[in-house]
């Protein structure tokens, strides 16, 4: 490394005035550095050197970056060497310093490293000083300088360490211009909303806006454009309040515009030709039309659509620095929907009803809010298909299985039950559920009476008749004796009636079954023997085997649905639910029961099919196919219904 910064090393009294008026200026500039990180980072390290009699210095920025992006990496932004050496020679210089400090970085330690001794004199130390913004390393300076020993060079290194102190006065003063700069543009941007927010109206809004930002950005224009369309319009122009829309000027402000807009980011081009990353033709175009300006386009965004462009010019050499940019872009970010808000309140009615259809057709064809857009499709959906959907409408009753035929055995006169039949099958008298043959006796009647009542009444019919062949006798002599003839013959007559009665009942005293079947119902038969009974006392009831129908209970709000031979349904048995029979209405009662808060009919159906398991009495649930009608409808009829009935619709 070349030696030269300082003449000498030497501290002779001779030399003391110079240093420190070069220190006392070196110290001035360092505390009047503005905010800019390289240019105090060089005056730092001139301070430095000249404070430790250095020879050659460098300072470096740290930076992540290399292939896994977590590698330390310096870059050099400051290198002073007082010789002229060439390119090559101050790029190994940069790769040396690197290679010294670079141990010293990762490590987090100052530090006073020897790089080696000339043929002749004080050998050379390194001295390396870390610059931290609190405990994040940043830069780093180097210098090289020359010493009697180490403990020399480490005293030197204290002196930079003081003098690295700066540092932290520079943060202080660079935080504090930024948050005043921050502060100035949050201060702008409540201007800026106030501008816009005290405007009647869309245009005046803008042109309050065009006017405020020209007067506090120095631009010498600033014009505004809205989307109408698929194109941008200018609609304000600052301290213009009417312009040609035709005028060439006007149609290069919108080209300038409509590329903002394509991009969607902000375009910037400068009088100098820097310009940003993306496509500034156009306002390049604008800027050699308008004698060098600089040009900065911003879209004004609302949510995910940019609705206009704002754009600035800036005669030359007049530049907009990034901070200020940002501050921009934040303020049309805020002020655009007060913006897009006075633009849609300021349109016919009939043009806001034509745009909301227009922009909810797009929102529901286009690619966004997908999952809503199911949701809303799939309620359509369901809507049309319960509209317009018509499924068979069913009338459920609950039934109950009768048998067909059935034959009550009553008691034929009054007397007591002699004895119970007996089941030749089973060889025992005669219970509920027994299968019965026609002839089969079910019970016998005590006919004692009986037979002494035909006996008495034969007796009689005898004397009467043997009264009657006397008297016709003495008749032929006695003509008087026709009378007593004739009421022998009348007491004759009663006395054989009374016997053909007495006869009759004896031969009813055997109950017997008229039909194959089975008994449904007998109460406890055995307690009925040598029982006074009733004529007319039901004893048991048979039915025909399989003879089965369903008798259902049908709501009054439903039996006007219920047609009779044409109506078909399908029944299960609370035992057998699982199992559906179908059915044919037969009959409908036209009266009317009363039945657990509800009126019922009753309606009498033939099974198509029957088990061996049905029994009569077996209850369970019908649904009567009446026709198919609207679902919709039939989720709501039941409601309707009951509000006609109370409303009185």
């Amino acid at each position: 490394m070349a030696s030269g910064i300082v003449e000498s090393s030497s501290q002779d009294s001779a030399q003391q005035p110079q240093q420190s008026g070069g220190r006392s200026k070196l110290v001035q500039r360092l505390l009047g550095s503005s905010g800019d990180l390289p240019q105090f980072l060089n005056d730092l390290l001139n301070t430095m050197a000249v404070v430790v009699a250095g020879t050659e210095a460098a300072g470096f920025v740290i930076e992540r970056g290399g292939e896994t992006g977590q590698e330390t990496v310096l870059r050099a932004i400051a290198h002073l060497r007082p010789d002229d050496s060439d390119q090559d020679t101050r790029v190994a210089a940069i790769k040396a310093f690197q290679e010294i400090i670079l141990p010293c970085v990762e490590q987090g330690k100052d530090g006073a490293i020897e790089v080696g001794a000339p043929d002749a004199g004080e050998p050379q130390y390194c001295l390396v000083t870390l610059l931290r913004s609190g405990a994040v390393i940043v830069a780093a300076t180097a210098v090289i300088t020359r010493a009697r020993d180490v403990e020399r060079a480490r005293q030197r290194l204290t002196s930079m360490q003081l003098v690295a102190g700066y540092f932290e006065l520079f943060q202080l003063r660079r935080g504090a211009i930024e948050a005043r700069t921050v502060a100035q543009s949050h201060q702008n941007v409540l201007q800026l909303a106030t501008a816009v927010g005290t405007a009647e109206g869309f245009e005046s809004a803008a042109m309050n806006l065009c006017n405020e930002l020209a007067n506090r950005t120095g631009a010498t224009r600033v014009s505004l454009g809205w989307l109408k369309g698929k194109s941008i319009k200018l609609r304000a122009l600052s301290h213009t309040e009417k312009f040609d829309k035709k005028q060439e000027l006007i149609v290069q402000l919108e080209k300038v515009m409509e590329e903002c807009l394509d991009q969607e980011e902000p375009v910037k081009y400068e009088s100098d030709g820097q310009r940003s990353d993306n496509v500034t033709r156009a306002a390049e175009a604008l800027s050699r039309a308008q004698g060098g300006n600089s040009v900065l386009s911003l879209p004004l965004r609302h949510k995910d659509d940019v609705h206009g462009v704002l754009t600035l010019e800036f005669a030359p050499p007049a530049k907009l620095p990034e901070a200020v940019v940002e501050a921009l872009v934040v303020a049309t970010d805020i002020l655009t929907p007060q913006l897009r808000d006075r633009y849609e309140n300021d349109r016919w009615l009939a043009v806001k009803a034509g745009h909301s259809i227009q922009h909810f057709a797009g929102l529901a064809v286009g690619p966004k809010h997908m999952l809503p857009k199911l949701i809303i499709a799939l309620v359509i959906g369901l809507a049309f298909f319960v509209t317009f959907f018509k499924p068979m409408y069913h009338v459920s009753a609950p039934f109950q299985l009768a048998s067909i035929g059935k034959q009550p055995i009553s008691i034929p006169f009054e007397g007591t039950v002699q004895e119970i039949g007996i089941n030749p099958r089973t060889e025992k008298t005669f219970q509920a559920g027994d299968e019965v043959k026609e002839g089969d006796v079910l019970a016998i009647m005590d006919t004692k009476q009986l037979h002494e009542q035909l006996y008495g009444a034969q007796s009689k019919a005898a004397s009467a008749h043997a009264r009657a062949d006397a008297a016709r006798d003495a008749a032929r002599t006695q003509p008087g004796k026709l009378a007593e003839m004739r009421e022998a013959l009348e007491d004759e007559k009663a006395s054989k009636a009374d016997a053909r009665l007495a006869q009759l009942q004896i031969d009813d005293a055997r109950m017997k079954a008229s039909f194959d079947g089975l008994i449904i119902r007998a109460d406890d038969l055995e307690t009925k023997r040598n029982l006074a009974v009733k004529k007319g006392d039901v004893l048991m009831e048979i039915a025909k085997k399989g003879e089965l129908r369903a008798e259902m209970a049908v709501s009054e709000k439903d039996i006007q649905e219920i047609r009779e031979k044409t109506q078909q349904g399908k029944l299960a048995t609370s035992s057998f639910p699982g199992e559906s029979f179908g059915f044919t209405i037969d009959r409908i009662v036209p009266m009317g029961d009363a039945k657990e808060g509800d009126n019922v009919f009753k309606v009498y159906a033939t099974l198509d099919q029957k088990a061996d398991w049905m029994r009569p009495g077996m209850a369970g649930e019908a649904r009567i196919d009446v026709e198919k009608r609207r679902l919709v409808w039939i989720w709501t009829h039941r409601l309707i219904d009951f509000l006609k009935l109370k409303l009185w619709m």
